[in-house]
């Protein structure tokens, strides 16, 4: 059989996540590039080795990787990323612009006001940008296996350590015009800090065996990205965060600090990752 153009890897730990997968690849089927195949991984962790493992088995030249709790925005979204891609050869990644769902309720809607990397502007040009992230981006497979793939050793920050290496290479990064897809909030203030928790111990756990890949994120596509391990800077760059929710009254956003906060202290004084933590406590592979 002649290979597909694109292979989308849709990592997912039980291949339904609440009936989105389905309405997943439904969407994709819709989508009017069709030169495609679909490929779900079941049961792999972290993510990074989940997508890794779809990569080997893709026959694609360009890999989509898409999260299981995304919807696409439209029909024509792969159908951008790919013309994209094949136009410029100086860019390695791009992606997408993130909204939330439609039918998010009012919880979910504040949260993606106050917290920064939830949401993200449509773009009307091909933009570069830092902050594209597994919520749909593509990259040339030859690329991707150039780079020695996803990190599987790593339980948090596989976005920026892919960014990261990606530009190191020489590549650019960029957001797709006229590209979106709806990923979900929280739906509830318990979720919502069990997940920021989970972040928390995951972080720690970065900073204890990969200091060198605990990088600093900016706020927004397109702020330069630097690299920055250093505790000081991570640790002055937290409180300024948490004095700038208090004074621009983003409650959600402050509590959601304060309980990454606790879980980065007891991922350190525990020494567990948070990998399987939301097995126990119920929270989400966000």
């Amino acid at each position: 059989m002649k290979s597909p153009k694109v292979s989308i890897i849709i990592p997912s730990l039980d291949g339904y996540r609440g009936g989105n997968v389905p309405r997943l690849i439904s969407d994709l089927k819709k989508q009017t590039f069709k030169d495609l195949e679909i490929d779900i991984v079941k049961g792999v962790r972290p993510n990074g080795k989940a997508r890794n493992v779809g990569a080997r088995k893709a026959r694609g030249e360009i890999l989509v990787s898409i999260d299981d709790d995304v919807s696409i925005g439209h029909n024509q979204v792969i159908e951008n990323l790919v013309k994209y891609l094949d136009s410029d050869k100086d860019i390695g990644l791009i992606g997408i612009s993130k909204l939330v769902p439609k039918d998010s309720n009012w919880f979910q809607r504040r949260c993606a006001k106050e917290i920064p990397r939830s949401t993200s502007p449509i773009y009307e040009d091909l933009t570069e940008g830092d902050l594209v992230d597994h919520t749909c981006i593509a990259i040339r497979k030859e690329l991707f296996f150039k780079l020695g793939m996803e990190n599987e050793a790593l339980v948090r920050g596989t976005d920026p350590d892919l960014r990261h290496r990606i530009r190191n290479a020489g590549y650019k990064i960029a957001i797709a015009p006229n590209s979106w897809g709806y990923h979900p909030m929280p739906k509830n203030l318990g979720v919502l800090l069990k997940m920021f928790f989970r972040n928390g111990m995951g972080s720690a756990w970065v900073q204890r065996h990969y200091p060198e890949l605990a990088f600093h994120d900016s706020e927004d596509h397109t702020t330069p990205f630097k690299a920055q391990t250093k505790k000081q800077f991570r640790i002055v760059n937290f409180i300024l965060g948490l004095v700038k929710s208090l004074l621009c009254c983003h409650c959600f956003y402050f509590i959601s600090r304060v309980s990454y906060a606790l879980g980065f202290v007891y991922g350190l004084l525990s020494g567990k990752s948070g990998d399987s933590w939301y097995d126990k406590n119920g929270v989400e592979n966000r």
